[in-house]
């Protein structure tokens, strides 16, 4: 279900804000609840007619005062006027915000008001939500959930809320988007911050907005005739008809190309006082994470000890030994499908025998500790998450960590423990970024590429025959290794229902499954090998049969459509497929026509691939070769023509076919 989400730390969409610039493509009046005819009536967008929704006017006033007490206190006005365009868009009707119940961090939410308009025999009809859909919901201990609907929400609708949110979080101003999945007609931001503060700011995408500074004089009474004389800085900015940026393939996190800009408290400094600096460097954020459970957990006493006594006096290989370890622990405690950076209580973790990945790493490395290994825990902000960016130094900008395993000999490894179809230096794609961090007591943290760990090999080898009706019949056999391992795997074991897995081997594909026998599918192993058994009818015309020379389609020609992209491709890993087929011809027919073989590539040799196509000396079967190598994780929107080019070539390579002609 689609949701405007409201966090405190994501300002997103909204405010109540002076004047509207003439510019925008829908004239409308930004008060409350003064919604036009013409606002109800429109049925498209004519600037972007695929719209599913339209931002008409969006609103954020913050702003933050000084209590004669000495405190900050901040109050967000939010302001929100969106229009349905389309069935698939009637979820917007639904909001939710999660905030602060915990002390001075509290947070109260106030003046809900949402009304819905319609156009309705000749004239425009309101309905207002009521109270009795506002739910306030217990979330966790510190965190509550408000959640309301708009109600008599259809295609065409126009709805209006606002609500003002009060806390005392005066240094969390965060993210203010420009930008979305939906074209924004207008959106006007005001902060109000007194000059005590001082943030940095960080501009992110393309400056689609328009920005100016004033101040403003304040005078505030502490008591006993004393006064304090300040000013106000006040930050506008507003846009006006920017387009919508959606979600494309293959990539990972769109927020992270969105216009934005981000505010982080850098000091404040009251009159005749030092400043108080609050910026951080990556040295201060190790301090910090070494006096939380991450670093205490990880180096606490094992608990395991006479179980892996004998595991270490085995014998065996280091990565023997780690996997044998790492095995242990997780018959102990289930993943529960869960991604932390901070682990709970080992106590606890293995009372509840189950706990998310970030427990069960720590268990494993204090296990591997007590074996004799160094241990290191890796920070890692996932790839789904953006881009780790030197303007936020916190502990928030990761979302796990992963173990770095080092012996008194031999090369070090890398593993995320909870995941039984990785394996040493086998990570998710989700976790292949260029700098992850390690943290080290006593030693100099540094930052690491773990993006490209092992060499990631998939064989798909057929070898098949073909009758003289065109049926064929066939065996494959993939044989996966590393991180193309923990994707076959992953696949594998994410269907309950052998069905389910035939159609999902099937998909895209014209061949029909007629059985398939995995081996190591649930293996803590760097490989994996599936035997699949198939048959598929080929084209046939008169005395000939069309033969498909690859039957596996592995690159789909429904992506890459568009002439143009302004977003990058994300690869999901550094990987080489061959393909391999031995395709045995019928009595009787002989090789009339073959492919040309062939090499090609992008320009820059970052994704390269070849084809060929060998008849035999008796000229009763064909070989087929055929791979394709990805060199790097990323695509550039400058280079993205080349790579659609070479995307073509693969879809047209996989789509060639071999001609027999009855003799």
């Amino acid at each position: 279900m689609k949701r405007f989400v409201f966090i405190s730390i994501l300002t997103g969409l909204m405010l109540l804000i002076g004047s509207v610039s003439r510019s925008q493509t829908i004239k409308f009046n930004p008060k409350f609840d003064a919604v036009s005819e013409d606002e109800v009536k429109m049925t498209t967008y004519a600037p972007d007619t695929s719209a599913e929704a339209l931002v008409i006017y969006s609103g954020f006033r913050n702003s933050t005062y000084l209590t004669p007490q000495g405190e900050f206190v901040v109050e967000n006005t939010h302001r929100l006027r969106l229009k349905i365009l389309k069935e698939a868009a009637k979820d917007l009707a639904d909001f939710q915000m999660l905030y602060r119940t915990d002390g001075n961090m509290s947070e109260k939410i106030s003046d809900i008001k949402v009304i819905t308009y319609n156009w309705e025999n000749g004239k425009v009809v309101k309905t207002k939500m009521s109270k009795e859909f506002i739910f306030d919901t217990k979330f966790s201990e510190s965190v509550k959930k408000m959640a309301f609907t708009a109600q008599n929400v259809k295609v065409g609708s126009v709805i209006e809320v606002s609500y003002v949110r009060k806390n005392k979080q005066y240094w969390d101003i965060g993210e203010i988007s420009f930008q979305g999945e939906y074209p924004i007609n207008c959106k006007e931001v005001q902060l109000l911050i007194p000059e005590f503060l001082k943030f940095n700011v960080q501009a992110r995408g393309l400056k689609t907005y328009t920005h100016n500074t004033t101040y403003e004089a304040k005078s505030i009474a502490l008591g006993g005739g004393a006064t304090i004389d300040y000013n106000v800085v006040v930050e506008n900015y507003k846009v006006v008809n920017v387009p919508a940026l959606k979600a494309e393939s293959h990539l990972f996190n769109i927020d992270q190309y969105y216009s934005a800009v981000e505010y982080e408290l850098r000091s404040i400094q009251f009159p005749n006082q030092l400043p108080k600096n609050f910026s951080s460097k990556w040295e201060d954020i190790d301090e910090q994470l070494f006096n939380s459970p991450l670093w205490t957990e990880l180096n606490s006493s094992c608990k395991f000890k006479k179980e892996i006594d004998p595991i270490v006096n085995s014998g065996k290989s280091f990565e023997e030994k780690v996997s044998e370890i790492r095995k242990l622990v997780c018959s102990k405690v289930k993943w529960n499908k869960k991604v932390k950076l901070i682990p709970n209580s080992s106590s606890s973790v293995l009372k509840d025998a189950s706990g998310d990945n970030a427990d069960i790493n720590a268990l494993v490395g204090s296990a591997l500790i007590y074996a004799g290994y160094t241990v290191y825990p890796v920070l890692v902000k996932l790839r789904s998450s953006g881009f780790l960016s030197e303007f936020h130094v916190s502990s928030d900008a990761f979302d796990t960590f992963i173990l770095k395993v080092i012996p008194k000999e031999g090369k070090s490894v890398y593993l995320d423990a909870a995941r039984d179809e990785a394996y040493l230096n086998v990570l998710p794609d989700n976790y292949l970024i260029p700098n992850a961090r390690i943290i080290a007591k006593g030693y100099k943290s540094a930052w690491t590429n773990i993006a490209n760990l092992s060499k990631n090999l998939m064989e798909c080898k057929v070898d098949a025959t073909v009758d003289e009706d065109g049926m064929l019949n066939g065996k494959m056999t993939l044989t996966a290794t590393n991180g193309m391992s923990y994707m076959i795997k992953s696949m594998l074991n994410s269907f309950e229902k052998e069905e389910d897995l035939y159609s999902s081997l099937e998909g895209g594909n014209s061949y029909t499954v007629t059985s398939v026998s995995p081996t190591k599918a649930k293996d803590y192993s760097p490989k994996c090998v599936v035997n699949i058994e198939l048959e598929q009818q080929m084209q046939t015309s008169g005395d000939r049969i069309y033969v498909r020379s690859i039957i596996e389609s592995l690159h789909p020609d429904r992506y890459f459509k568009s002439e143009d992209r302004t977003l990058p491709i994300d690869i999901d890993r550094l990987s080489t497929v061959t393909y391999k087929m031995h395709l045995v011809l019928p009595e009787g027919f002989e090789v009339e026509q073959l492919p040309s073989s062939a090499t090609f590539g992008t320009l820059q040799n970052y994704f390269v691939a070849g084809v060929s196509y060998i008849l035999s000396e008796d000229g009763k079967s064909v070989d087929v070769t055929y791979t394709t190598s990805d060199k790097a994780l990323y695509v550039d929107p400058a280079d993205y023509k080349d790579y659609r080019r070479y995307w073509q070539q693969l879809v047209q390579t996989e789509k060639e076919t071999i001609v027999l002609k009855r003799k």
